[in-house]
């Protein structure tokens, strides 16, 4: 039974699984080998009294290359430590499902552009309409067949007067099918068996850390406040956030060559605007550098417990803070976005509060929906005496007591009906 009143983070919950009587050695060196793709790591756990009892702080030193790290190669790292460690099935599939917990809320993080919250303010103009709804050119040819126009919003609409005069325009549009990026990208504009990995600002790609389109297109005429133009590389729909005349001598269009996509035949595909498809690009897991080892620990501590994994409670509702926290990707307002998609998509009953702070982090929240608890009112608490409790300390002072408590029962009571599994 966990009890995450403040809250829950992947290194809290390892920590507090050593308190249930687990060697140290059983979480750190499951954590110090699940490191080794990444890095070096030197993990110790430290006993701590506070005023609500005895708990357990694990630290942890990694030297990495990168804070990111690509869902591909979380993956593989993930299954080489699960082989290396032996995990039998049931805690190797907890830690398969942790992971891909912590990638799709990533990947929803990203398109759905939370990220970016209190970074940049960008307001859409309209929309453009265009005949593609499932895949799109990027560079669609000239003669391309179908109805394209850009729908300003009625009360933008004095905004066109002398966009008629201009031959062409710079569509500026917001990409709200971009699925995350990574910073280097196999683009598909390629030949050869070998193909090249480039950085992303060296590519097109849709997906970029702000997921912006840059089209050009032909003023073919201007009706009310629709702007009808030559054919738009952009899905129907495709929220559009400036209009910008392009001006042939200033921007000098007729100059330049193709850089790295010279004499692609890829790169052909696009200028004969042929709609096709690309490969989906990774996933990336920001603020990356310890989710491998809470997920290992965590893993290896619930198989050396003999932990039942579909008999586990959790206490309601659960803390997650308040205020902001500083990303890579700016400051953002708590819960964070990876977070609050895993609260939402696996129904995870929860609280903000009771301080301004993270308390529920992306990794604590996804090893919580691995777990596939029953969730039970915190009223309903079982007694303390009735099985052992360790607890796992996060490494701030808050006032409160920052830690999570678990408790491990020789069986688990039996469910009320108001209780309901994880996503059910």
């Amino acid at each position: 039974m966990l009890d995450p009143a403040m809250g829950m983070a992947g290194d809290m919950f390892s920590a507090a699984l050593i308190g249930l009587g687990l060697p140290t050695s059983t979480v750190t060196n499951a954590m110090e080998r699940a490191a080794r793709p990444l890095g070096t790591a030197g993990v110790w756990a430290e006993n701590v009294r506070t005023k609500s009892g005895p708990g357990i702080r694990i630290r942890v030193e990694l030297n990495t290359r990168d804070t990111h790290l690509s869902a591909s190669d979380a993956r593989a790292f993930l299954e080489a430590a699960v082989e290396e460690q032996g995990l039998t099935p049931p805690y190797a599939g907890f830690a398969r499902c942790a992971l891909e917990t912590l990638i799709a809320a990533e990947r929803e993080a990203h398109s759905g552009g939370q990220l970016d919250v209190g970074t940049l303010q960008l307001k859409p103009i309209g929309l453009a309409q265009t005949p593609y709804s499932d895949k799109a050119p990027r560079q669609p040819h000239r003669q391309a067949k179908g109805s394209f126009y850009v729908e300003l919003f009625p009360e933008l609409a004095a905004g066109l007067a002398g966009l008629e005069e201009f031959s062409h325009i710079y569509v500026i549009s917001y990409l709200q099918r971009s699925s995350g990026y990574s910073l280097t990208v196999t683009p598909p504009w390629q030949d050869g068996e070998t193909p090249r990995t480039v950085g992303l600002f060296a590519s097109r790609s849709p997906n970029r850390p702000s997921p912006l389109g840059f089209s050009l297109a032909e003023v073919r005429r201007i009706e009310g406040n629709r702007i009808y133009t030559g054919p738009l590389d952009l899905f129907d729909g495709t929220p559009v956030v400036d209009i910008k005349p392009h001006v042939r001598t200033l921007d000098e269009t007729g100059l330049g060559d193709d850089g790295w996509l010279a004499n692609s035949d890829h790169l052909q595909l696009h200028k004969s605007g042929v709609a096709h498809r690309h490969a989906e690009e990774d996933a990336v897991l920001h603020e990356a550098r310890d989710i491998l080892l809470d997920i290992m620990g965590a893993a290896k501590a619930l198989e050396v417990l003999g932990v039942a994994l579909g008999r586990v409670v959790c206490l309601t509702p659960v803390s997650v803070g308040g205020g902001n926290v500083r990303f890579s990707h700016g400051l953002l307002p708590l819960p964070a976005p990876a977070v609050a998609a895993i609260l939402k998509r696996h129904r995870i009953p929860h609280v903000a509060g009771p301080v301004d702070a993270e308390l529920l982090t992306p990794t604590g929240a996804a090893v919580l929906a691995a777990l596939q608890p029953t969730w039970r009112p915190r009223e309903l608490a079982l007694d303390d005496r009735v099985g052992r409790w360790g607890m796992g300390l996060g490494t701030r002072d808050l006032g409160p007591v920052n830690g999570l408590r678990v408790c491990l029962t020789k069986s688990t009571p039996e469910t009320t009906p108001a209780m309901s599994k994880a996503g059910a």
